[in-house]
């Protein structure tokens, strides 16, 4: 159960107002958000939501549950699953795949000229976080100055002190992380020509003051501040978050509360917001101190990699060591076949949306780390997917790859393909691929005999805080300089090691790369195979103030009686402009408050 808040077309100054608690007043507005499970590891029930919103503050001070609540509903700014851009993964708005729902607003985003506007965003989520923000600052005060008390019974008084410690922890990593997707999403160069994030909220706002329809944009520096402040002060003694919860007896900091956040959880986040803050777009971080903040989690998660099988990607298990934060997608226990209705190809039942582009299929690397185009690689055309890099056939379904116990043909009339039983053009490939990654095999969507599996949306995984050490560190010292604890090359050495290419040995790739700029392409390339269909490329390709615009291509391919034929074909022209590594603050936001200015070009 989820409880909506916030109105259709309000602006922050509406949601202040509308849960503004006022000291002044005898009966306050609390929003009761208690219907939000934290979607953890063990976490099936939900909170029982009140019938009335109106409550004194003696009587809210008497309620713990009620309090805690304003922290519980800013779980939801995590994502449950990956395709949040209305049922599609934001990779389709970019080279690495499309989508086979021609009216979505991705593939519109990415093929019409003028669609992405400041009205039309299928990025907004303006305010929904700050709505969320409203609910943690006021949890900030009420539910961490002492004068809530969580476990009244005799003896508790540790334990109490000890869970508003956590809960402290919690309130300042939420509010980081919703900062933080706040600026990725809207921070750019204003029309000023500076540098502007978003406007900070990190307190409660006077509903009866001056100035509430002119609250400004923070710049893009200070919000960087601001976010790591904030994770300091959840790492700090102030506040008591575990390394991981593994103790299956402790009810506050046990394994039952898998999917909070941890220590370990607070660096990677500070990783990732340094490393973006000194990408080519922003510059207002070193990338020495994004180095540094990602080998700060590597220290703590291993300098290797464990190995996994095909099944990583849906292993939701509490043992699997990839993940450093999740939170589980699905009903009781995580169970859902949301994702393989979506994206099964139609032979089994699905509407084939994700489809992979040709593209994404060629920056895989050959098993022996050469890229296809080199000469040392051994690529064949004709055997397109045969000596592939590993993680190929756990990310795509390709045209005869056995899936489910069954060959999925994409040739011309195979048994994926418009005109075979059961398949349209409205739930085919329009690039000749599926998608693989995240949907499982143990699924079934035969009526009669539907069955579910366990599914995680993955925060933070170890392998992305080797691929952003390997970034900083060659950005600040170049491919060789251990200074930092390992070097840029031997970070990508074993996640490729990890992936199946066997660096110093069959990886003569990586050793031949000597120059800055040459790891620079490489770490880039394996960023994008590693982590597609995370949601990063589109942000990635913004921060780097890359082209935009690579034509998407997809593959014709013509049965020749046991082999095949492959034609490239190009399927999607991008229409972005250069202005558009910046995304547009709302336009509602900006007809109504004085002070806050629009990204350039928007």
């Amino acid at each position: 159960m989820e409880i909506r808040y916030t109105k259709r077309n309000e602006n922050i100054s509406q949601v202040i107002k509308r849960f503004k608690i006022n000291n002044n007043m005898k009966n306050i507005l609390v929003p009761f958000c208690l219907g939000l499970c934290l979607m953890l590891t063990s976490c099936d029930e939900y909170f029982e939501p009140k019938l009335t919103n109106e409550r004194t503050l003696d009587q809210i001070l008497g309620d713990p549950t009620t309090v805690e609540g304003l922290l519980t509903y800013a779980y939801r700014s995590i994502p449950s699953t990956y395709d949040t851009y209305g049922g599609d993964f934001l990779d389709c708005a970019t080279d690495n795949a499309v989508t086979n729902v021609l009216t979505s607003s991705l593939n519109q985003l990415l093929s019409i000229n003028g669609y992405w506007t400041a009205q039309i965003n299928p990025l907004n989520n303006w305010e929904a976080r700050y709505d969320d923000l409203v609910n943690l600052n006021q949890f900030m005060e009420l539910g961490l100055d002492g004068s809530i008390t969580y476990f009244r019974a005799p003896g508790e008084e540790e334990r109490n002190a000890n869970y508003i410690k956590r809960l402290r922890g919690e309130a300042h990593f939420l509010r980081a992380w919703i900062h933080f997707d706040l600026l990725r999403r809207y921070g750019g160069i204003d029309e000023t020509g500076a540098l502007m994030g978003i406007p900070l909220m990190t307190s409660s706002i006077d509903i009866n003051g001056e100035g509430i329809f002119d609250i400004p944009r923070n710049t893009y520096q200070e919000c960087v501040q601001q976010i790591i402040a904030d994770l300091d002060i959840a790492l700090s003694g102030e506040s008591m978050l575990l390394e991981a919860y593994t103790d299956p007896t402790d009810p506050d900091f046990g394994i039952d509360n898998l999917g909070r956040p941890t220590t370990t959880a607070c660096l990677a986040l500070k990783s990732r917001v340094l490393l973006y803050a000194a990408s080519p777009a922003f510059g207002t971080a070193s990338y020495s101190q994004a180095a540094q903040a990602a080998y700060d989690v590597i220290e703590v998660v291993g300098n290797t990699l464990d190995a996994f099988g095909t099944d990583q990607y849906n292993n939701i298990t509490q043992t699997n060591s990839e993940l450093i934060m999740r939170r589980v997608n699905g009903g009781a226990g995580g169970a859902t076949s949301s994702l393989e209705a979506k994206n099964f190809p139609p032979s089994l039942l699905g509407a084939g949306r994700t489809n992979p582009s040709q593209n994404l299929v060629d920056a895989f690397p050959m098993a022996n780390g050469y890229p296809i185009d080199h000469p040392s690689s051994g690529y064949d055309e004709t055997s397109m997917y045969e000596n592939r890099d590993p993680r190929l056939d756990m990310t795509v379904i390709y045209n005869t790859k056995e899936f489910k116990g069954e060959s999925i043909e994409t040739f011309e009339g195979g048994n994926n393909m418009p005109g075979a039983a059961g398949v349209t053009v409205e739930n085919s490939t329009r690039t000749r691929y599926y998608l693989r990654k995240w949907v499982s095999e143990n699924v079934s969507l035969v009526v009669g005999d539907v069955q579910n599996d366990e599914h995680y949306y993955a925060m933070f995984r170890k392998a992305e805080m080797f691929l952003n050490f390997a970034e900083a560190a060659n950005e600040a010292l170049g491919p060789d300089d251990t200074s930092f604890g390992m070097s840029a090359r031997e970070a990508i050495a074993e996640l490729r090691r990890r992936a199946g290419i066997a660096a110093g040995g069959s990886d003569d790739y990586l050793a031949s790369i000597t120059t800055k700029e040459d790891m620079r392409e490489l770490i880039k390339n394996e960023r994008r195979i590693e982590l597609c269909f995370e949601n990063h490329r589109f942000f990635d390709l913004r921060r780097w103030d890359d082209n935009l615009n690579t034509p998407i291509q997809s593959v014709r391919i013509n049965d020749n009686g046991g082999s095949f034929d492959f034609t490239r074909e190009t399927l999607v022209v991008p229409s972005f402009q250069s202005f558009m590594i910046y995304g547009p603050l709302p336009f509602g936001e900006i007809l109504v408050t004085n002070n806050i200015t629009q990204n350039q070009g928007w």
